[in-house]
């Protein structure tokens, strides 16, 4: 029984792995939960059921408990399960807002927000952020990059970059 299980659960995650690197979001959300079934499987493989195998009840006697299951990974499956459920749930959610929102439920025509336009140029900042407590102290990750000329980012004045050393 141990190899018609693994190959249903390398073709899952086989299958599930191509629906993934589809360029649809549906189909990526359909691939978790082929990877959720499939690693369902294989816990239920790894358990030990079988055909001959039964559930154990309380009181059995543990001479007579041969080729019983162990009651683990049954639990287990039915928790993943659940969970699967309910983030199948959350991402089909996120792909319909998503839908919505953009017109298209394909990842690569999805807006970017990166530090550069479609051009490759890299986006100057406009103002410069500075934290609500009135400190004036920014750190170095949240300021915005700057740039000068032809591009290329400005040097701060010498003062900064002191400042920052200490």
């Amino acid at each position: 029984m141990e190899f018609p299980m693994a190959v249903v659960i390398g073709v899952l995650f086989a299958a599930g792995t191509y629906l993934i690197l589809r360029p649809n979001l549906l189909r990526i959300v359909m691939g978790f939960g082929l990877y959720s079934n499939a690693t369902n499987l294989l816990l239920i493989t790894v358990g030990g059921y079988t055909r001959q195998s039964g559930a154990p009840f309380v009181g059995a006697d543990p001479k007579t408990a041969v080729g019983l299951m162990d009651p683990l990974p049954p639990d287990i499956i039915l928790t993943a399960i659940v969970i699967s459920f309910a983030v199948s749930a959350l991402m089909l959610t996120i792909c319909y807002r998503v839908y919505r929102d953009h017109g298209t439920d394909n990842p690569q025509e999805l807006p970017v927000d990166d530090d550069f336009t479609a051009t490759g140029e890299l986006r100057t900042a406009s103002a410069t952020a500075y934290p609500a407590d009135g400190s004036g102290h920014v750190p170095t990750a949240l300021r915005l990059q700057v740039t000068g000329e032809e591009g290329w980012p400005a040097k701060a004045p010498a003062r900064e970059r002191e400042g920052e050393r200490r």
